[in-house]
């Protein structure tokens, strides 16, 4: 299993702060930015962060690639 800490640690760092809406999509926006940066092109969650895919489907992507806290951290933020 990958770990990629830092974009999903401050993710839930923040998640208290984010009372609103549109302060909720930045974050995670941030932090899908902040990982994407970690990832090499080949990846196919990069690739799916590129071609700006449903966040569901970022997550399966990442899932596939052993990235399950970046996974957990996007399915929590599609959760109702």
């Amino acid at each position: 299993m990958k770990l990629i800490t830092d974009p999903v640690k401050k993710f839930w760092g923040n998640i208290e702060c984010a009372l609103d809406e549109k302060a909720f999509e930045y974050i995670v926006s941030d932090m899908i930015k902040g990982v994407r940066k970690t990832l090499k092109q080949s990846s196919t969650t990069a690739q799916a962060i590129d071609r700006s895919e449903a966040i569901p489907k970022i997550a399966t992507s990442a899932r596939k690639e052993g990235l399950e806290e970046f996974a957990d951290a996007l399915d929590f933020a599609t959760s109702d």
